[in-house]
């Protein structure tokens, strides 16, 4: 069943309000009305890195609420969830009897033994492309007493499975399985890209494994029903690989291009990838990571992306940087800028409005993250307290809070737009690049005798909607 061609919110379970039922309150208000996909953060127990490190994925952490919560969330709206494929948290009942009986456990196959795969030299690690500031692997005290090493990329806490071996396959296919029976039309694939382990390369998105898994993934949803989300930061080309392999791609471009284009006020290189985008496309401009800045380089020229780092980083925190195993800072360059959209742009109401307007018109499937619906400002405490850079724009909202956020003018006026793009037929045609100057852009969807336009100026921050009256009645203009 296709994914319906609406808004989707992206929220975690617990951050407007306390758990899935004060969501579900939330979206029983003009949220609701307006999107018709709903992208939920890790609902499953887990033990680090905000959710991104389950115990399981076929269970509902208690503390968020249980399984008919989410069929109900399911039943309202095209429900997407993260497979977090490449690794499980070492407090998984899977790598607890590894640990335990090394070998003799059934579930050894999943994990990946460092030490068999033979010398590893200071070469072999400056390749490895990590996340962290040491090498990828952990020691381990096995049961019988014996030493060993696993790898992880991430936090110690999160364990690489082994795509070498069929029982990962057969793991993860019980997981979708499992998922789909539950409602899940869409999966977002986890930092699929660390999941190719070869040693002398950057184990990091190795070809042709890569595509071998992901194929796998995109077949195995796809008999009970669903989709898949490859999630990557990188060179843009890795998107229009993955949408011309028939998956769901992400629009990790537009961000950066959105930020130049409206603080530069020029639209060209905005309607250069307009122009080659994929369809397949998911476009965010602010999700639960920094803005990340591999995605749009060979679009924006190195000048333009300096010069937008250099502007961003004035409001923001610290940026998180790109390292190897043998050196973490070998790499020098920003991978993301740690701030809300809304600080970005410097709380201009109307810069913001044109930002999210150029999202919803562009080709694809817009994904709003939840601070970015409620205008959100940089969390500067949360960050402080937590010591993850990233929790700036990870602010937790009770639910009045969110209700008080949701009256503000400019999250009204976002509303308006985000009710148009989930409802209006003209965005079940063809996307339309009409013509405009350099300093604005000029977006259309046509349908039909239907059709809707959004003319961004970027020099003036103004948004002017023209649109056929689905009801046949007269054309309807409005400032957005």
């Amino acid at each position: 069943m296709a994914l319906r061609n609406a808004v989707q919110l992206i929220v975690y379970p617990d951050r407007i309000g306390r758990d899935l039922a004060d969501l579900e309150t939330f979206l029983d208000g003009p949220v609701g009305e307006a999107i018709g996909g709903l992208h939920l953060l890790p609902p499953f127990p887990s033990n680090a890195d905000g959710g991104f490190s389950p115990l399981t994925h076929r269970e509902i952490d208690p503390r968020y609420g249980d399984w008919s919560q989410v069929s109900r969330l399911a039943a309202r709206f095209d429900l997407c969830l993260d497979l977090v494929l490449n690794h499980i948290a070492d407090e998984s009942p899977e790598f607890k009897d590894y640990v335990a009986n090394r070998a003799g456990s059934p579930f050894a196959p999943l994990f990946i033994d460092v030490d068999a795969l033979g010398e590893i030299t200071n070469d072999d690690l400056a390749k490895i492309h990590i996340r962290k500031e040491k090498e990828p692997f952990r020691e381990v005290s096995f049961g019988d007493g014996s030493q060993g090493r696993v790898w992880c990329t991430f936090t110690e806490r999160q364990i690489d499975l082994n795509y070498r071996a069929a029982e990962t396959f057969a793991f993860m296919d019980d997981n979708l399985r499992f998922l789909t029976e539950r409602g899940v039309k869409l999966f977002r694939l986890d930092a699929f890209g660390y999941t190719t382990k070869q040693i002398g390369t950057s184990c990091f998105l190795v070809e042709p494994e890569v595509w071998a898994i992901l194929e796998w993934f995109r077949d195995k949803a796809g008999e009970y029903g669903a989709e898949v989300m490859p999630e990557v930061h990188d060179h843009p080309s890795w998107q229009y690989a993955i949408a011309d392999r028939h998956m769901w791609c992400y629009g990790f471009a537009l961000p950066p291009l959105v930020l130049y284009s409206l603080l530069d006020a020029d639209s060209t290189y905005l309607k250069g990838w307009l122009r080659m985008c994929p369809a397949q496309m998911v476009t965010v401009l602010d999700t639960h990571d920094g803005i990340c800045i591999p995605d749009v380089e060979g679009i924006l020229p190195p000048a333009a992306i300096e010069a937008l780092i250099a502007n961003v980083s004035e409001r923001s925190a610290d940026p998180i940087l790109r390292g190897s195993a043998a050196n973490v800072h070998s790499v020098g360059a920003i991978y993301q800028l740690t701030c809300t959209f809304y600080d970005a742009l410097k709380r201009d109401d109307d810069a913001y409005i044109a930002a999210r307007a150029i999202q919803l018109f562009a080709p694809g499937i817009p994904q709003i993250y939840y601070v970015g619906l409620l205008a959100g400002e940089n969390d500067e405490a949360l960050m402080t307290t937590t010591g993850e850079l990233r929790d700036i724009n990870r602010h937790h909202y009770t639910l009045d809070a969110a209700n008080i956020a949701v009256a503000q003018p400019v999250v009204q006026r976002l509303l308006v737009l985000m009710a148009l793009r989930s409802h209006h037929p003209a965005f079940g045609g063809a996307f339309e690049l009409n013509y405009s100057n350099e300093s604005s852009v000029d977006l259309g969807w046509r349908n039909g005798e239907h059709f809707c336009r959004a003319l961004v100026d970027l020099r003036f921050r103004t948004t002017t909607v023209t649109h056929s009256d689905p009801d046949g009645g007269e054309v309807v203009e409005f400032r957005a």
